[in-house]
């Protein structure tokens, strides 16, 4: 842990976090077998140009390929695809960096080849091993379908080559659109039905609670089918509308941090409901309390601290079948270590959806420009949450909040090493560090008239290093971006 006062770096954050996203090479021994992988590929394909195919340096190179394979399926793969995007090598979506520039020529030559994926399947024998390297070797082959007829002519059963990678996403352009616009209409429906509740507890009167769970079924329905489309939404922020934004944001976090430990579908909703639901004790705190520029007053904060109380008072008169929403209502500042408000008159023990709500009520909070003080930068924010890990929140959900978001989240804006700015386009789980950025500014400060997506994963030939790094993140009022669910 580190000492109080220091936060730590984006590096060390994206150590700690890494296994967290559970991507099949999260850990360092997953990750050291598909290394093992990308070698013995490059030793077979060396030793097969050099030596004939009974010569023994050949036949020991075949086995360890073999095995090599057998290891990675032994992780639970029926298949395992070495993908090769934009001159980068790949094992399924994990990046191998130092390979890409070890391991240059193989690259090289299985590209020239036609082949930008080598697809390997359960059953992966010598004949298979000595197929492959043969026809990454044969300079006669220069296309895809070539190189798929000579493995078969070769008696190749468990390895198939396709001239693209999945990791090309151009291809889906048109449905992630599709799916953006259709998240953004559950949205623009979520503000609504969240409008008629405050405006009806406001008044005193009683709310439907059936619009709010149809709401949270569409947002986790669309959750499941395109994770970026809803977790996008979030970098929406109303100023106008700070309270209604900032619950669908909270709601819309919660419910993907839930979805990515392994909550249950009904779990879910109800997270999803006590996420919308939570601040509503704020409709009974004085509105020049809530907007005071200003620090509180002794009296004017234990007004504020209500909240909690007075929100779930008013989700028990609606007698909910659920409870839950309730429990997070009276919860959510309690904090992981007990030390937050309201006081506990006995033992317990924070409830699971109270510190996920917490976490995420933090995070958007700080995120976000109010009148009376500046946004914080996705990466310092997540950097606060880390600090406060062990004590105000949980240390696992923490982490398991940064793994999903990574350290510069959807929507960030950042200057990158080139002097371009950009938006985060996408996260990149196999590295949190580096995202997809969609580049909008260039280093003169002009508007690209084209904006274009660069992964920050891709390998440069020249120097072997990252062609790109992300140098800061910026606020985005400060870069002259207005909207930037716009570019997602």
């Amino acid at each position: 842990m580190p000492r109080d006062d220091r936060l730590e770096s984006n590096e060390e954050i994206a150590a700690l976090a890494q296994p967290a996203t559970r991507t099949p090479f999260a850990t360092a021994k997953r990750l050291q077998r598909a290394r093992d992988l990308a070698r013995a590929l490059a030793v077979a394909a060396t030793n097969a140009s050099l030596y004939p195919e009974t010569h023994p340096l050949v036949e020991q190179s075949l086995d360890a390929l073999v095995q090599a394979v057998s290891d990675v399926m032994d992780l639970g793969f029926e298949t395992v695809t070495i993908n090769i995007y934009k001159g980068t090598l790949f094992i399924e979506n994990h990046v191998m960096p130092e390979e890409s520039v070890t391991y240059r020529k193989v690259i090289e030559d299985t590209l020239a080849r036609g082949i930008s994926a080598i697809t390997l399947s359960l059953g992966f024998a010598q004949q298979d091993a000595l197929a492959l390297v043969s026809v990454l070797n044969d300079t006669d082959i220069a296309d895809a379908e070539a190189a798929a007829v000579a493995l078969a002519a070769r008696g190749a059963t468990a390895v198939a080559v396709s001239e693209t990678t999945d990791l090309d996403e151009t291809a889906r352009e048109a449905e992630a659109q599709e799916h953006k616009t259709e998240a953004r209409r559950h949205y623009d429906r979520a503000l609504e039905a969240m409008h008629d509740v405050e405006t009806k507890a406001k008044l005193g009167k009683v709310f439907e609670v059936e619009p709010l769970q149809s709401v949270v079924s569409n947002l986790l329905d669309m959750l499941l089918k395109d994770p970026a489309a809803v977790l996008g939404l979030t970098a929406i922020k109303s100023h106008d509308d700070y309270t209604l934004n900032h619950s669908i944001n909270v709601c819309i976090l919660s419910l993907a941090l839930g979805a990515s430990i392994g909550l249950d579908a009904e779990s879910l909703k109800s997270l999803g409901l006590s996420a919308l639901l939570y601040d509503l004790g704020k409709v009974r705190i004085p509105e020049d309390i809530l907007a005071k520029e200003g620090p509180l007053t002794a009296d004017e904060w234990q007004i504020v601290k209500s909240h909690t109380t007075e929100g779930a008072d008013l989700l028990k008169r609606i007698q909910l079948v659920d409870q839950m929403p309730m429990v997070v209502a009276y919860e959510h500042h309690l904090r992981h270590d007990l030390q937050g408000y309201p006081e506990p008159k006995e033992p317990r023990e924070q409830h699971l959806f109270s510190k996920i709500v917490a976490l995420c009520d933090a995070y958007d909070a700080m995120t976000t420009r109010r009148p009376f003080r500046r946004e914080i930068r996705p990466d310092k924010a997540l950097a606060v949450l880390m600090q406060g890990r062990n004590k105000a929140y949980d240390p696992s959900l923490t982490k398991a909040l940064v793994a999903l978001l990574g350290i510069y989240p959807m929507g960030a804006v950042v200057r990158l090493s080139d002097g371009t700015i950009g938006v985060v386009f996408r996260v990149n789980r196999d590295d949190l560090l580096r995202p997809k950025v969609k580049r909008l500014i260039d280093a003169d400060g002009r508007w690209l008239e084209f904006p274009e997506v660069v992964d920050l994963r891709l390998v440069s030939s020249e120097s072997g290093g990252f062609a790109l790094s992300i140098e800061e993140a910026l606020p985005a009022a400060e870069a002259g971006i207005d909207d930037v669910w716009q570019y997602l």
